[in-house]
């Protein structure tokens, strides 16, 4: 940014901060314009960078701590986690036993070279281990693990600027350049600290949370309600489906002793008609052999011109057919047919009953 454009920057400051007139004829003294707050409202603390930075090691890019990855100063006042250190010993100690067999084992020391500044030092296993730690960055470690990292959030317009303010009538965070530039109070804007306006609209917003934590809690009840209606559903379900079993098993097992009932009436009266007809077969066979025997004498006699005998086996013949038994079948095989036809006088009726029998009422509370 040019010195031309930073003092007009500034000359719009400073006369925002002026005495004006509010339109009612009323002077409102603004507070004086304070360049080392204003330097502090502008002090921006990129943590994430200045995590990379400082807290991290600048070989395996892992944060310090107070273990494995403790910080460790060079004499060259660079400084690595203790890790990358000896892993750096190690390497060198293995290099050095390929260049000579005269190295059996791991060398008691190696030359280390700082990988920052390339200043080398000659030290042991035992020496790496026993370098200083590096306190300042110990403590902010344990600054930072302290307070925690705090979310900054940044205006859209002014890059890296954050938004340390909140503008009540348009009701937005800002940062310092909108309320120069953007957000004047001579433009009726109303600029107070996000501090100040989270006091002011807490209490609406802690109002809503209590609201919704009632409705959430009301919408809790009502699914433990829902959900214990869903088991009684079942529960109903498998109850009414043992009922209309129940029910339709017991009709079912009277129809088929009724079934059973009317099969055995009709063979019993049809045993006993098949009883009648044999013996009224046998009736009707024993005739037919009788009125044979006197058909044949009758004729014989009268073939041979036996007057002796013909007339008195005309006799016998006629007191034979006077002596007629009676024989209770008749002419018409229909009639038998007859007799014997089911009655299903009332199967509509019942099937019209089946049909609406049973009903399942439901009540919703």
């Amino acid at each position: 940014m040019s010195s031309t454009e930073e003092a007009k920057r500034l000359e719009e400051k400073l006369k925002q901060f002026e005495t004006k007139d509010d339109g009612k004829g009323n002077m409102r003294a603004l507070v004086p314009y304070d360049p080392i707050e204003q330097r502090k409202r502008n002090l921006v603390l990129d943590e994430e960078r200045f995590e990379d930075t400082f807290l991290k090691c600048l070989i395996c890019r892992e944060s310090y701590d107070d273990d494995e990855k403790v910080p460790k100063m060079l004499p060259c006042h660079h400084t690595f986690c203790l890790d990358c250190l000896q892993q750096m010993f190690r390497v060198e100690g293995e290099f050095r036993q390929t260049l000579t067999s005269a190295f059996r084992s791991m060398p008691v020391a190696v030359k280390i070279s700082c990988p920052t500044c390339r200043d080398s030092i000659i030290a042991s296993a035992m020496e790496i281990k026993k370098l200083p730690n590096d306190h300042t960055v110990l403590e902010l470690v344990a600054f930072i693990k302290h307070i925690g990292k705090a979310k900054v959030s940044y205006c859209s317009k002014h890059q890296m600027q954050p938004l340390n303010f909140f503008c009540e009538p348009c009701m937005q965070p800002v940062c310092c350049d909108c309320t120069v530039i953007d957000h004047k109070e001579i433009n009726g804007h109303v600029v107070i600290s996000v501090d100040a306006a989270m006091k002011k609209y807490s209490p609406a917003i802690d109002k809503t949370l209590c609201e919704i934590d009632s409705e959430k809690k009301s919408l809790e009840d009502k699914r433990h309600a829902l959900e214990k209606a869903f088991d009684n559903v079942e529960q109903i379900q498998r109850e009414l489906a043992v009922q209309i079993r129940q029910t339709f098993d017991r009709i079912r097992d009277s129809v088929d002793e009724r079934e059973r009932e009317l099969f055995e009436i009709s063979e019993r009266e049809i045993d006993r008609k098949r009883t009648m007809l044999r013996d009224c077969m046998k009736m009707v066979t024993s005739r037919e052999t009788e009125l044979k025997q006197q058909t044949a004498k009758l004729s014989q006699t009268k073939d041979n011109k036996d007057l002796v005998n013909m007339f008195d086996f005309n006799k016998n013949a006629r007191e034979c057919l006077e002596t007629k038994p009676e024989i209770p079948v008749s002419k018409s095989s229909e009639d038998f047919a007859v007799s014997f036809q089911f009655n299903s006088r009332q199967e509509n009726s019942v099937r019209q009953n089946i049909a609406n029998f049973g009903d399942v009422t439901f009540k919703f509370d």
